[in-house]
């Protein structure tokens, strides 16, 4: 096909015409990458900083927050316990509660532990430490309750069976840390009974030593039981008219028996305590100390030495100091033997050196 010179011509202008045409298309993306290059320069760095800060610290803080909060419900920790501790800034003091609180999570899990296996007291001893550091942390005295109930019910069973002093050991240690139980109190009342009966039962055999510790024990269960008392006091007047009478007879080691007894039960019983007096001149063991054996001329002295006393006593035999009698010495064996003058009972004292 032959062109015209006119078709040549155009067609000339059209090719020259086409760079311009993609010039003018890709001119538009090139003015948008000169515009953000001139722009971004303009962009303030303190800016971003500031802003890089504060997105940081509110994600620390979310994150204080999280932890915080799942360690709350892990250890039930109080707001009040961060802020009881003093010094230091509140992280400080929010690690220094979560550790006492994670120290009595531990050991009451401890306690629990010791509960499940059976052992009411060290579960009520360990869950009773929780409680003394913080009186108001209720797993601890949920736990208590538990533990305690378990005592009164095991103690109930052991009442049953005629286990009483173990009955009695089971139902002090409920009582120590819930002195209101109702079901402890009614078994209180059932113990002190059965051991009332049984003290009345000593008492008719003269037993007199079994007779006080039971109802003792009754008073301690029940203070108010005026049984227990009226059967003390009748049991004390008996055994001092006791002591005098055997007193009157030189029965020095009987009297002294029934007066002991009858402190057990007063200590400060003005009768008993002149009886006591009255006796121990008739009873008292030698508090002496053999110091040495010597010999003046032919005759053998013991050096006796007295309590509270510096000077040493030289003896010899058939002399007397402190209602004891010098009857022998034997410088071989290095002792001495005294007889009690009223009892006619004999010791012998070694020789000792000064302390």
């Amino acid at each position: 096909m032959v062109l015209t010179p006119d078709q040549k011509r155009r067609i000339a202008e059209l090719e020259s015409q086409a760079p311009a045409e993609e010039e003018k298309e890709q001119s538009p993306s090139e003015t948008i990458l000169s515009r953000l290059k001139r722009r971004l320069p303009r962009i303030h760095l303190p800016f971003v900083r500031g802003t890089i800060l504060k997105i940081g610290l509110a994600l620390i803080i979310v994150a204080l927050a999280g932890y915080y909060t799942r360690e709350y419900q892990l250890h039930r920790l109080h707001y009040k316990e961060i802020f009881s501790f003093r010094g230091g800034n509140p992280v400080d003091r929010f690690l220094q509660a979560l550790k006492e609180q994670k120290k009595k999570t531990e050991m009451l899990e401890t306690a629990r532990a010791q509960f499940l296996g059976g052992e009411y007291a060290d579960s009520l001893h360990t869950a009773g430490s929780v409680a003394n550091l913080d009186a108001k942390d209720t797993r601890a005295q949920e736990l208590i309750d538990l533990a305690s109930d378990a005592a009164i019910q095991k103690a109930s069973r052991e009442f049953d069976t005629g286990e009483i002093e173990a009955a009695l050991g089971d139902l002090r240690l409920a009582l120590k840390y819930r002195p209101d139980q109702e079901e402890g109190r009614r078994l209180s009342v059932r113990i002190g009974q059965r051991l009332l009966a049984e003290a009345n039962a000593h008492y008719s055999k003269k037993e007199y030593a079994q007779l006080i510790k039971k109802t003792k024990e009754v008073i301690k269960l029940n203070p108010s039981d005026m049984a227990a008392t009226n059967l003390l006091v009748k049991t004390n007047n008996e055994l001092l008219d006791r002591a005098d009478q055997h007193l009157y007879n030189r029965r020095y080691f009987d009297a002294l028996e029934k007066v002991q007894l009858s402190l057990k039960i007063d200590p400060s019983n003005s009768r008993a305590v002149r009886l006591l007096e009255q006796i121990s001149l008739y009873v008292e063991t030698p508090n002496l100390k053999l110091r040495g054996i010597t010999k003046f001329g032919k005759t053998l002295y013991a050096v006796i030495q007295l309590p509270n006393s510096s000077q040493p006593i030289y003896m010899k035999k058939g002399e007397t100091v402190r209602n004891f009698r010098l009857v022998d010495i034997d410088p071989e064996t290095k002792i001495a033997k005294f007889l009690q003058v009223y009892t006619k009972a004999e010791f012998i004292i070694p020789w000792s050196k000064p302390d």
